[in-house]
Protein backbone atom coordinates (compact mmCIF):
# COMPACT_ATOMS: atom_id res chain seq x y z
CA UNK A 1 0.00 0.00 0.00
CA UNK A 2 1.41 3.42 -0.96
CA UNK A 3 1.83 6.12 1.67
CA UNK A 4 -0.91 8.18 0.00
CA UNK A 5 -3.45 5.37 0.00
CA UNK A 6 -2.50 4.54 3.60
CA UNK A 7 -3.18 8.13 4.64
CA UNK A 8 -6.59 8.02 2.93
CA UNK A 9 -7.54 4.79 4.71
CA UNK A 10 -10.71 5.59 6.72
CA UNK A 11 -9.62 3.61 9.78
CA UNK A 12 -6.24 5.33 9.85
CA UNK A 13 -7.83 8.76 9.43
CA UNK A 14 -10.33 8.10 12.19
CA UNK A 15 -7.59 6.96 14.55
CA UNK A 16 -5.41 9.94 13.69
CA UNK A 17 -8.30 12.36 14.19
CA UNK A 18 -9.17 10.95 17.57
CA UNK A 19 -5.51 11.06 18.57
CA UNK A 20 -5.26 14.74 17.65
CA UNK A 21 -8.39 15.54 19.64
CA UNK A 22 -7.32 13.56 22.70
CA UNK A 23 -3.85 15.10 22.76
CA UNK A 24 -5.28 18.57 22.40
CA UNK A 25 -7.89 18.21 25.09
CA UNK A 26 -5.84 16.23 27.58
CA UNK A 27 -3.00 18.74 27.60
CA UNK A 28 -0.28 16.17 26.90
CA UNK A 29 3.18 17.60 26.43
CA UNK A 30 3.99 18.57 22.87
CA UNK A 31 6.79 20.68 21.48
CA UNK A 32 4.39 23.41 20.37
CA UNK A 33 1.57 24.93 22.47
CA UNK A 34 -1.65 22.95 22.09
CA UNK A 35 -4.43 24.50 20.07
CA UNK A 36 -7.40 25.93 21.94
CA UNK A 37 -10.76 24.10 21.84
CA UNK A 38 -12.06 26.82 19.52
CA UNK A 39 -9.23 26.28 17.05
CA UNK A 40 -9.59 22.50 17.13
CA UNK A 41 -13.35 22.86 16.63
CA UNK A 42 -12.76 24.94 13.51
CA UNK A 43 -10.47 22.25 12.10
CA UNK A 44 -12.92 19.47 12.89
CA UNK A 45 -15.78 21.47 11.40
CA UNK A 46 -13.86 21.58 8.14
CA UNK A 47 -13.61 17.78 8.21
CA UNK A 48 -17.40 17.50 8.36
CA UNK A 49 -17.23 18.18 4.61
CA UNK A 50 -14.66 15.45 3.93
CA UNK A 51 -15.67 13.04 1.13
CA UNK A 52 -15.07 10.06 3.45
CA UNK A 53 -18.09 9.37 5.73
CA UNK A 54 -15.86 7.75 8.36
CA UNK A 55 -13.87 10.96 8.64
CA UNK A 56 -17.08 13.02 8.86
CA UNK A 57 -18.47 10.74 11.56
CA UNK A 58 -15.29 10.88 13.61
CA UNK A 59 -15.10 14.65 13.21
CA UNK A 60 -18.64 14.93 14.59
CA UNK A 61 -17.71 12.71 17.53
CA UNK A 62 -14.62 14.83 18.15
CA UNK A 63 -16.71 18.01 18.18
CA UNK A 64 -18.97 16.42 20.74
CA UNK A 65 -16.02 15.52 22.96
CA UNK A 66 -14.75 19.11 22.85
CA UNK A 67 -18.22 20.60 23.32
CA UNK A 68 -17.32 24.09 22.08
CA UNK A 69 -20.34 26.27 21.17
CA UNK A 70 -18.80 27.14 17.81
CA UNK A 71 -19.45 23.55 16.68
CA UNK A 72 -23.24 23.94 16.65
CA UNK A 73 -23.74 25.31 13.14
CA UNK A 74 -21.56 22.68 11.49
CA UNK A 75 -23.18 19.85 13.45
CA UNK A 76 -26.68 21.08 12.62
CA UNK A 77 -25.70 21.04 8.94
CA UNK A 78 -24.30 17.51 9.42
CA UNK A 79 -27.78 16.33 10.46
CA UNK A 80 -28.53 16.45 6.73
CA UNK A 81 -25.54 14.25 5.84
CA UNK A 82 -26.37 11.44 3.41
CA UNK A 83 -24.77 8.89 5.75
CA UNK A 84 -26.94 7.91 8.75
CA UNK A 85 -23.90 7.17 10.93
CA UNK A 86 -22.72 10.75 10.44
CA UNK A 87 -26.19 12.10 11.22
CA UNK A 88 -26.43 10.05 14.40
CA UNK A 89 -22.96 11.18 15.52
CA UNK A 90 -23.89 14.80 14.81
CA UNK A 91 -27.10 14.51 16.84
CA UNK A 92 -25.30 13.04 19.85
CA UNK A 93 -22.59 15.69 19.55
CA UNK A 94 -25.20 18.45 19.60
CA UNK A 95 -26.50 17.05 22.86
CA UNK A 96 -23.01 17.28 24.35
CA UNK A 97 -22.49 20.82 23.04
CA UNK A 98 -25.75 21.76 24.73
CA UNK A 99 -26.82 24.61 22.48
CA UNK A 100 -30.58 25.06 22.86
CA UNK A 101 -30.73 26.58 19.37
CA UNK A 102 -30.20 23.11 17.91
CA UNK A 103 -33.49 21.88 19.40
CA UNK A 104 -35.61 22.64 16.33
CA UNK A 105 -33.28 20.69 14.03
CA UNK A 106 -33.16 17.74 16.41
CA UNK A 107 -36.95 17.63 16.69
CA UNK A 108 -37.18 17.35 12.90
CA UNK A 109 -34.91 14.30 13.01
CA UNK A 110 -37.19 12.43 15.36
CA UNK A 111 -38.72 11.37 12.02
CA UNK A 112 -35.40 10.60 10.31
CA UNK A 113 -35.34 7.59 7.99
CA UNK A 114 -32.71 5.97 10.22
CA UNK A 115 -33.67 4.49 13.59
CA UNK A 116 -30.24 5.27 15.04
CA UNK A 117 -30.65 8.94 14.11
CA UNK A 118 -34.13 9.09 15.63
CA UNK A 119 -32.84 7.61 18.88
CA UNK A 120 -29.77 9.87 18.93
CA UNK A 121 -31.96 12.94 18.37
CA UNK A 122 -34.21 12.02 21.28
CA UNK A 123 -31.19 11.49 23.54
CA UNK A 124 -29.71 14.81 22.46
CA UNK A 125 -32.97 16.63 23.15
CA UNK A 126 -32.86 15.18 26.64
CA UNK A 127 -29.37 16.64 27.09
CA UNK A 128 -30.17 20.16 25.95
CA UNK A 129 -33.80 20.47 27.05
CA UNK A 130 -36.36 21.59 24.51
CA UNK A 131 -38.67 24.54 24.26
CA UNK A 132 -42.42 24.23 24.55
CA UNK A 133 -42.47 25.65 21.01
CA UNK A 134 -41.24 22.24 19.83
CA UNK A 135 -44.03 20.30 21.52
CA UNK A 136 -46.38 20.31 18.53
CA UNK A 137 -43.68 18.85 16.27
CA UNK A 138 -42.88 16.18 18.83
CA UNK A 139 -46.57 15.26 19.03
CA UNK A 140 -46.64 14.91 15.24
CA UNK A 141 -43.76 12.45 15.50
CA UNK A 142 -45.81 10.56 18.08
CA UNK A 143 -48.35 9.82 15.32
CA UNK A 144 -45.84 8.41 12.82
CA UNK A 145 -46.18 4.76 11.72
CA UNK A 146 -42.64 3.74 12.74
CA UNK A 147 -42.48 2.46 16.32
CA UNK A 148 -38.99 3.82 16.87
CA UNK A 149 -40.12 7.30 15.82
CA UNK A 150 -43.00 7.23 18.29
CA UNK A 151 -40.72 5.92 21.01
CA UNK A 152 -38.19 8.68 20.32
CA UNK A 153 -41.01 11.24 20.47
CA UNK A 154 -42.26 9.96 23.82
CA UNK A 155 -38.75 10.28 25.22
CA UNK A 156 -38.36 13.74 23.75
CA UNK A 157 -41.56 14.90 25.47
CA UNK A 158 -39.97 14.15 28.82
CA UNK A 159 -37.11 16.50 27.95
CA UNK A 160 -39.50 19.46 27.85
CA UNK A 161 -39.40 21.78 30.83
CA UNK A 162 -43.20 21.54 30.93
CA UNK A 163 -45.57 19.19 29.11
CA UNK A 164 -48.99 20.46 28.11
CA UNK A 165 -52.09 18.31 28.29
CA UNK A 166 -53.60 17.60 24.88
CA UNK A 167 -56.08 15.20 23.36
CA UNK A 168 -53.30 13.98 21.02
CA UNK A 169 -51.19 13.00 24.00
CA UNK A 170 -54.16 11.35 25.68
CA UNK A 171 -54.95 9.38 22.52
CA UNK A 172 -51.39 8.06 22.45
CA UNK A 173 -52.25 5.95 25.52
CA UNK A 174 -53.79 3.58 22.97
CA UNK A 175 -50.52 3.14 21.06
CA UNK A 176 -50.02 -0.52 20.05
CA UNK A 177 -46.46 -0.53 21.41
CA UNK A 178 -46.04 -1.00 25.17
CA UNK A 179 -42.85 1.05 25.42
CA UNK A 180 -44.52 3.99 23.70
CA UNK A 181 -47.54 3.71 26.01
CA UNK A 182 -45.24 3.68 29.01
CA UNK A 183 -43.45 6.81 27.81
CA UNK A 184 -46.78 8.55 27.17
CA UNK A 185 -47.95 7.66 30.69
CA UNK A 186 -44.85 9.37 32.09
CA UNK A 187 -45.36 12.42 29.87
CA UNK A 188 -49.05 12.74 30.74
CA UNK A 189 -48.30 12.61 34.43
CA UNK A 190 -45.91 15.52 33.96
CA UNK A 191 -48.83 17.67 32.80
CA UNK A 192 -50.39 17.40 36.24
CA UNK A 193 -53.79 17.67 34.56
CA UNK A 194 -56.62 15.75 36.23
CA UNK A 195 -58.15 15.08 32.79
CA UNK A 196 -55.44 12.46 32.31
CA UNK A 197 -56.52 10.42 35.35
CA UNK A 198 -59.41 8.41 33.80
CA UNK A 199 -57.20 7.30 30.92
CA UNK A 200 -54.39 6.34 33.29
CA UNK A 201 -56.77 4.35 35.51
CA UNK A 202 -58.10 2.52 32.47
CA UNK A 203 -54.56 1.43 31.57
CA UNK A 204 -53.87 0.42 35.15
CA UNK A 205 -56.85 -1.89 35.09
CA UNK A 206 -56.65 -3.25 31.55
CA UNK A 207 -53.23 -2.91 29.93
CA UNK A 208 -51.69 -6.25 28.99
CA UNK A 209 -48.14 -5.10 29.74
CA UNK A 210 -46.98 -5.19 33.36
CA UNK A 211 -44.40 -2.49 32.72
CA UNK A 212 -47.13 -0.10 31.60
CA UNK A 213 -49.33 -0.95 34.60
CA UNK A 214 -46.41 -0.45 36.99
CA UNK A 215 -45.60 2.91 35.39
CA UNK A 216 -49.22 4.01 35.78
CA UNK A 217 -49.30 2.98 39.43
CA UNK A 218 -46.10 4.88 40.15
CA UNK A 219 -47.33 8.00 38.34
CA UNK A 220 -50.72 7.89 40.04
CA UNK A 221 -48.90 7.85 43.34
CA UNK A 222 -47.38 11.17 42.36
CA UNK A 223 -50.32 12.94 40.69
CA UNK A 224 -53.44 10.97 41.61
CA UNK A 225 -56.20 12.05 44.00
CA UNK A 226 -58.71 10.31 46.25
CA UNK A 227 -60.74 9.30 43.21
CA UNK A 228 -58.09 6.85 41.97
CA UNK A 229 -57.56 5.11 45.32
CA UNK A 230 -60.29 2.46 44.85
CA UNK A 231 -58.81 1.32 41.54
CA UNK A 232 -55.30 1.30 42.98
CA UNK A 233 -56.45 -0.70 45.99
CA UNK A 234 -57.99 -3.39 43.78
CA UNK A 235 -54.81 -3.61 41.68
CA UNK A 236 -52.67 -3.73 44.83
CA UNK A 237 -54.53 -6.83 45.93
CA UNK A 238 -55.27 -8.64 42.70
CA UNK A 239 -52.82 -7.77 39.91
CA UNK A 240 -51.00 -10.82 38.57
CA UNK A 241 -47.62 -9.06 38.67
CA UNK A 242 -45.90 -8.52 42.04
CA UNK A 243 -44.11 -5.37 40.89
CA UNK A 244 -47.41 -3.80 39.83
CA UNK A 245 -48.95 -4.74 43.19
CA UNK A 246 -46.02 -3.18 45.06
CA UNK A 247 -46.26 0.09 43.16
CA UNK A 248 -50.03 0.19 43.62
CA UNK A 249 -49.60 -0.28 47.39
CA UNK A 250 -47.02 2.49 47.39
CA UNK A 251 -49.31 4.80 45.42
CA UNK A 252 -52.20 4.24 47.83
CA UNK A 253 -49.94 5.16 50.74
CA UNK A 254 -48.65 8.24 48.93
CA UNK A 255 -52.14 9.52 48.21
CA UNK A 256 -53.85 8.65 51.49
CA UNK A 257 -51.09 10.13 53.65
CA UNK A 258 -50.79 13.36 51.70
CA UNK A 259 -52.00 16.61 53.34
CA UNK A 260 -54.62 17.15 50.63
CA UNK A 261 -56.22 13.71 50.90
CA UNK A 262 -59.99 13.88 51.17
CA UNK A 263 -60.22 17.43 49.87
CA UNK A 264 -60.09 16.44 46.19
CA UNK A 265 -56.70 18.08 45.74
CA UNK A 266 -53.13 16.94 46.21
CA UNK A 267 -50.55 19.25 47.68
CA UNK A 268 -48.49 20.76 44.87
CA UNK A 269 -51.14 20.20 42.19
Amino acid sequence: MSSESFLRNPSYLALLLLLVVSLTISGCYVEVPPATPAVVSVRLNELLADPDPEVRRTAAEGLGKIGHPSASSGLIAALADRDPHVRAAAALALGRVGDAKSGAALVEHLSDSSESVRTASALALGEIGTSVNHEEKILRALRQPEVSTRLAASRALLSLETVSFSTDLLSALDDPNAQVRQGVVAALSETGDVRSLPGLVKLLQNDADAGVRAEVAFRLGKVGDAGVVPALSVVAGKDSNPTVRQWAHWAVRQITTSPGFGSGNRQGQ
